[in-house]
């Protein structure tokens, strides 16, 4: 808990100070202290996202940054103006209570597979090279490399090494309710809890999203709000319905200026770029808008993910082949009625029934808007990739519409229950486990939590060469191999789509193997199979 406190006090002076400085420059009026923070945030990795087209994300770009943000930090003391911080005002014992919380439970092992999958082995590729061309070739879902963990690499040398940047982010959501009044949001916080302990993009795209449609809602449409819902979208393209929604209220109240284009092109293009030069397709894991670039994954890999994509919409109880032989009533009907799962889906559509409803019962444009956008978010999905996850957004949207005005003591009650409920259940994840078999990566609660958080022990890899490409790979999850690093899932993959990834010119491209390669292939696959978990 001291060393994520550490991180968190760290990272609110860098991003407070390097979005003073940005506010100064730009001459940005009426921010506030998330605002400032997240202009910092934004500012931040965009430099970073440059950096790492021609440098690692070392502890060289991290000194700078923090040097830059710690100038800020002390240009705003010297003014000698704290009316940014009259949030201050409002804070209570159940802030304080809040906090402790999201420091101890900050502290617990990470347990989603995607932390040890593609989370930290992104962020590791970043720390030791920055950006690599046709990356996504060496293992598809590097292609992805999201704005966060770009952010999350160029502080991990010194200031976040445990890669607790998460608890940082909901400490910032927590000062906004308090800064604005709205408790409705606390409600939240035992959700958002079980996001802190990785670096999941999922947990910054919710709170930029209810930040987004409150401040809409509030009436404060601008460039800025602008901004941050294109910033989520450059996190995570699930939430493309947010800089739909902004657009779209700024066409209806006759606020939009030709100059809240200028961070949609500046944010935009970047994300092109970065995407076009490690996937090879504007947008991932989309094989659309194909500019023929010679690093593109091979089309056999690409369809796979696609399908693999569809398949995942209906909890993979059904093969490509008959979900394609589906008409669309037997795919809503599958789709509603596949695994437990189901209950989720079958949730998304009253969901989306609630959101009209309010659109056409409440006043305001704001609320038919925002149906909307999120019915177009339903639509494009569907017809893609239908997973529940990726409608989390549209559950917490519609919570925070119909309970935006619930008293502050009632939500502190059911807030702090469930959130100390957590705490317990990560405390003691024996239920969870063997009840759920869930949380395989938890560990319940040690002492040493209370100065550093809790790491789960590293895979061994062994090394191999094929063609020219020599690599590292695990027979299970890559985590910090040392990169270049593959899975045995994907040597498997390879194999039985008979390409292989192979270096060319200081970057990545897949190659249809020789027989000799492909038998090379099988040995590789045999003899990790064979080695030690």
């Amino acid at each position: 808990m001291f060393i994520i406190l550490k991180t968190v006090i760290f990272l609110l002076i860098i991003n407070f100070g390097n979005g003073f400085l940005i506010s100064k420059f730009l001459k940005i009026k009426e921010l506030d202290f998330l605002k400032v923070s997240l202009c910092g945030m934004m500012g931040t990795i965009f430099i970073q996202t440059l950096v790492a087209f021609f440098l690692p994300l070392d502890c060289r770009v991290e000194m700078i940054l923090f040097m830059l943000g710690l100038s800020g930090f002390l240009w705003f003391i010297r003014g000698k103006d704290f009316t940014i911080l009259a949030f201050r005002k409002n804070l209570d014992f159940w802030f304080w209570m809040f906090l402790s919380l999201i420091l101890f439970l900050g502290s617990f092992s990470p347990y989603l597979y995607d932390h040890y999958s593609y989370y930290v082995p992104t962020i590791n590729y970043l720390k030791e090279t920055g950006f690599v061309k046709g990356v996504s070739n060496l293992d598809l879902l590097l292609g992805q490399t999201s704005f966060w963990h770009i952010y999350q690499a160029g502080f991990s040398d010194f200031i976040d090494v445990n890669f607790r940047i998460n608890t940082y982010v909901l400490v910032l959501f927590l000062i906004y309710i308090y800064q604005n009044k709205r408790p409705v949001f606390l409600l939240f916080f035992p959700f958002f809890l079980i996001f802190i302990q990785q670096p999941s993009p999922d947990l910054p795209v919710f709170i930029l999203t209810l930040v987004v449609v409150n401040e809409l809602i509030e009436g404060r449409n601008n460039t800025f709000i602008l901004a941050l819902s294109l910033f989520a979208f450059c996190i995570k393209p699930i939430s493309f319905w947010l800089p739909i929604l902004v657009i779209l209220e700024s066409f209806y109240s006759r606020n939009f200026k030709l100059k809240s284009l200028i961070p949609i092109f500046l944010f935009g293009l970047l994300f092109i770029v970065k995407n076009l030069w490690l996937f090879g397709f504007p947008v991932f894991p989309l094989s659309v808008l194909d500019l023929d670039i010679p690093w593109q994954p091979s089309k056999e890999i690409l369809t796979y993910s696609s399908q693999i994509g569809l398949m995942k919409s209906y909890d993979m109880a059904y093969s490509y082949q008959q979900i394609s032989e589906f008409n669309i009533w037997q795919k809503t009907y599958h789709w509603l009625m596949s695994g437990y799962k189901s209950a989720f889906n079958i949730g998304i559509i009253f969901c989306i029934a609630i959101l009209g409803f309010l659109a056409v019962k409440r006043q305001g444009m704001i609320y038919k808007l925002i149906f909307i956008s999120v019915f177009i978010k339903f639509a494009i999905l569907i017809i893609f990739s239908a997973q529940y996850r990726f409608f989390i957004d549209i559950y917490l949207i519609t919570f925070f519409l119909l309970f935006k005005d619930i008293a502050y003591n009632k939500t502190i009650a059911i807030a702090v229950f469930l959130s100390v409920l957590i705490a317990v259940l990560f405390s003691f994840p024996g239920f969870v486990k063997h009840r759920f078999h869930m949380g395989k990566w938890m560990s319940g609660f040690t002492a040493s939590q209370l100065i550093r958080p809790v790491e789960f022990h590293e895979d061994s890899y062994k090394s191999y060469q094929l063609g020219n490409l020599k690599f590292n790979a695990t027979r299970k999850l890559i985590y910090k191999t040392p990169f270049p690093a593959m899975s045995l899932y994907w040597l498997k993959t390879y194999e039985y789509y008979n390409v292989f990834p192979q270096l060319d010119k200081n970057g990545f491209v897949q190659k249809k193997l020789t027989s000799e390669e492909r038998s090379e292939l099988r040995k590789i696959i045999s003899d990790l199979e064979k080695s030690a978990p």
